[in-house]
């Protein structure tokens, strides 16, 4: 089972730190190698536009999550383990984000 350690706090702070967050997190596993170079700018949509992602900031917390465990050989095996990049669009789509 995968946990999130992300702790979201209350107010307009909450909003900044989980969109902050998403920025640090997709910079460092693209610039780690791991996430694809095409996906950076979706989510770079996101992080930098906190107020078009008001009130969604559940679902952002879920991304950074998928960003922070993604692998690429997350469907590889008998056994689910870390996101896919399916994962990571999926979550796209639901706060409407597309290229």
């Amino acid at each position: 089972m995968l946990v999130a350690d992300i702790v979201i706090a209350p107010g307009k702070d909450r909003q900044m730190d989980i969109f902050t967050r998403l920025a640090e997190v997709t910079h460092r596993e693209n610039s780690d190698g791991e996430l694809p170079d095409f996906i950076v700018p979706l989510l770079l949509k996101v992080a930098d536009n906190p107020s078009m992602f008001a009130g969604r900031e559940e679902l952002v917390a879920e991304l950074v999550l998928r960003v922070e465990q993604y692998e690429t050989w997350s469907e590889m095996c008998c056994e689910k383990q870390g996101f896919s990049l399916e994962d990571i669009h999926r979550t796209l789509d639901r706060l409407k984000v597309r290229y």
